[in-house]
């Protein structure tokens, strides 16, 4: 396994888990349900993610990729990640592997697409669905989200964030104030986060490049050790 890392509206760093495309087409769209529950009996670890966006109007439709094409999950996978939007911790980004994804529809992909994980650790979204009404995650267990550091509970006014990336296109959600959201739990000590009705964002966030390490004055012994760097922290994009 190899630490990856990119900084957007959820700084992606962690062991075993792959970094979305730089290159991706954005979609930000609203999140009808969006839940965080972690475990209290076993010191706050994630036990469940879930999102539902549907579009805002009958009238209106996501984009799904097309078939075969650079957006297509059964041949260039995915990845998702949860997150808090205040803080710029680093945030795990999960991998949704090509040959756990199938086109849906005749022929396949023309409908959409539907990913099915083990609900494992290293593979903890079960369901991932991508059509054209409806972008469902359910991610379950210690491998969801980062949990209890740094996705701890209560979220801040800034709101809770959500990205997934299939191919080359970005779908992302926001749960907060910015998007009018319905905020019904927010309790540290249930370890429960639920929101509602949330609008689209305005735009998915920037992606910057890998953050370099700030080199380290080298002391004078027996002063001091260089046994220790310094990593610049990554900066927040967004509000």
């Amino acid at each position: 396994m190899k630490l990856h890392r990119i900084r957007s509206i959820c700084a992606a760093a962690a062991l075993g888990l792959v970094p979305a495309s730089a290159a991706a087409a954005d979609i930000p769209i609203p999140a009808r349900t969006h839940l965080i529950q972690q475990d209290p009996g076993a010191g706050f670890v994630a036990r469940l993610a879930r999102l539902t966006a549907r579009p805002a109007s009958k009238a209106e439709v996501f984009p799904v990729p097309s078939p075969g094409g650079a957006g297509d999950p059964t041949i260039h996978g995915g990845t998702l990640r949860f997150c808090k939007l205040a803080d710029a911790s680093s945030w795990p980004s999960v991998a949704l592997p090509a040959a756990n994804w199938r086109g849906l529809g005749f022929p396949p992909g023309s409908r959409g697409y539907r990913y099915k994980g083990a609900g494992t650790i290293a593979d903890p979204c079960r369901s991932v669905v991508v059509r054209d009404r409806r972008i469902k995650v359910v991610c379950k267990g210690p491998g969801a989200f980062a949990a209890p550091s740094p996705y701890g509970l209560p979220v801040g006014s800034a709101g809770a964030g959500f990205e997934l990336v299939v191919g080359t296109d970005r779908y992302c959600a926001e749960s907060s104030p910015a998007t009018v959201a319905l905020i019904k739990k927010n309790s540290a000590v249930k370890g429960l986060f639920k929101a509602a009705k949330a609008h689209a964002p305005a735009a998915c966030p920037s992606l910057d490049p890998t953050p370099t390490p700030s080199p380290t004055p080298t002391p004078t012994p027996p002063y001091g050790s260089t046994s220790k760097a310094f990593v610049a922290g990554p900066r927040r994009l967004l509000r």
